[in-house]
């Protein structure tokens, strides 16, 4: 019930603007949650998992498109904000299956496929599956060069 009026409650504040995966490319890994409604078992379960997991997403560089039927909602956690709302394009419509209700899509930062699935994503291998990332690797690299 949290999680609902949560969402409802932040979808007023937001711009309506078509997403545009390329502009994240390089700069955000992107997470994609497609659920048939906020109420459903697996978006509650999905959405109490990213809630729970702020901090990490940020630490990973992670955006969040949450998409319901032809809208989305986009998060972007480095400066804790939603920025904005809007129909999911078709090329978004054209990589998730659309047979399944829910499904997980997560796409790295040279903006390919890493992970897809119509099961609920935990943040913990979530987040052991962006750390396996080359990348990602060398991003802990550079941050423990610098301590």
């Amino acid at each position: 019930m949290r999680i609902t009026l949560f969402i409802i409650s932040i979808i007023y504040c937001l711009n309506i603007n078509a997403q545009d995966l390329k502009k994240h490319r390089w700069e955000h890994r992107i997470l994609i949650v497609k659920m048939p409604s906020v109420n459903s078992k697996e978006a509650q379960a999905q959405l109490k998992e990213i809630n729970m997991s702020q901090e990490g997403m940020i630490e990973r560089k992670l955006v969040l498109y949450t998409i319901i039927e032809d809208d989305f909602i986009f998060m972007n956690y480095e400066n804790c904000q939603l920025n904005n709302k809007g129909k999911v394009s078709k090329k978004i419509k054209k990589i998730l299956n659309s047979k399944d209700d829910f499904e997980i899509l997560l796409i790295g930062l040279d903006g390919g496929i890493k992970l897809q699935q119509n099961t609920v994503l935990t943040k913990k291998a979530l987040f052991n599956k962006i750390d396996a990332m080359p990348m990602r690797s060398n991003e802990l690299r550079r941050k423990q060069q610098k301590n």
